[in-house]
């Protein structure tokens, strides 16, 4: 095996393994190697993977500086591809920074490098990121069409998986605009892609959304029977997830929907549900060493228990 080779298969295993110091190593080796050899195609793709192993450790600043090396030389060969990537991938960390306007600006970028380039999959995708930017500044106006624009990509391109979570994004950013029966539509589009393609975590993810989405509903519902209505729609999706998040062993997921549903079952007056699954869930966020929920389980438990006592006297 050649020494290249070696670095590559060491590359490769290293990130398998979550091992980075080793693949900063093999990758910043490669990188010199290419440099030295003056192949900049090399260079942009060692660079760019130095760039997303930085972003994985937490190292946003290094991340950029490497997108930038990447950058300069996918521009020297002339790739709309790979400078479309490398600015996308760049748009993202800069969000996760909070500059929102650099990330937008390197986004557009990547998305116009794709729309010039014939890039079908990159421009879902940056489709996509911008809208998630704009939802971030609650700016829905600008979400939705773009969110829109990366579904038909994934409809065009037959990216079942892409286009369940890209229906899910869209019905986000109808809840945040207050247009609750069209975020239904799309979350229940997503939950039957989700069964088809036996996608659990997207799934349990999907029914929970709904589930939530029936709580702000009845929240919003002025008559006692709409109300109970909208209860009994969220139990029924928030137990369906809550059985997709044990099939998988997501337990902070389970934690969290017993939570919801535990406040449900509190508003519909039902104080011994209410106890089980306030308690259920204390014990299993206790259990995860998940501390910053416990006061406020604690709090509920007690008036869930105040309340079945009054309940109890006939006060």
């Amino acid at each position: 095996m050649s020494e290249h080779a070696r670095l590559l298969k060491q590359v490769r295993q290293a990130l398998l393994q979550e091992d980075y110091a080793s693949a900063l190593e093999a990758l910043s080796i490669l990188a010199k190697q290419a440099r030295e050899a003056e192949d900049h195609g090399a260079m942009a793709r060692h660079h760019g993977n130095l760039a997303l192993v930085y972003h994985r450790l937490g190292q946003p600043d290094a991340a950029l500086e490497h997108f930038s090396l990447a950058l300069a030389s996918a521009r020297t060969i002339g790739d709309p591809t790979m400078q479309s990537g490398i600015l996308g991938n760049a748009g993202n960390v800069l969000r996760e920074m909070g500059r929102t306007e650099d990330a937008i600006a390197y986004l557009e970028n990547a998305l116009a490098l794709a729309v010039d380039a014939g890039d079908e999959r990159g421009r879902g995708i940056w489709f996509s990121n911008l809208a998630l930017i704009y939802d971030d500044v609650g700016e829905f106006s600008y979400s939705i069409p773009l969110h829109e624009q990366s579904i038909i990509v994934a409809r065009k391109l037959r990216d079942l998986r892409g286009l369940a979570a890209r229906l899910g994004n869209l019905a986000r950013s109808y809840v945040g605009r207050g247009d609750h029966p069209s975020a239904l539509l799309h979350l229940q589009e997503a939950v039957m892609l989700d069964r088809d393609l036996d996608d659990k975590p997207g799934l349990a993810q999907h029914l929970a959304t709904i589930g939530n989405l029936y709580v702000t509903l009845a929240e919003r519902t002025s008559t006692r029977v709409g109300m109970q209505y909208c209860f009994e729609r969220a139990l029924d999706h928030l137990r369906q997830s809550l059985g997709v998040a044990h099939e998988i062993g997501d337990a902070l997921m389970q934690a969290d929907l017993l939570r919801i549903m535990g406040i449900i079952y509190y508003q519909s007056g039902d104080y011994d549900q209410a106890i089980n699954h306030l308690d259920t869930a204390y014990q299993m966020f206790k259990g995860l060493n998940y501390e910053s929920p416990l006061v406020e389980l604690e709090r509920a438990v007690a008036q869930a228990q105040a309340a079945r006592q009054l309940q109890a006297t006939g006060a």
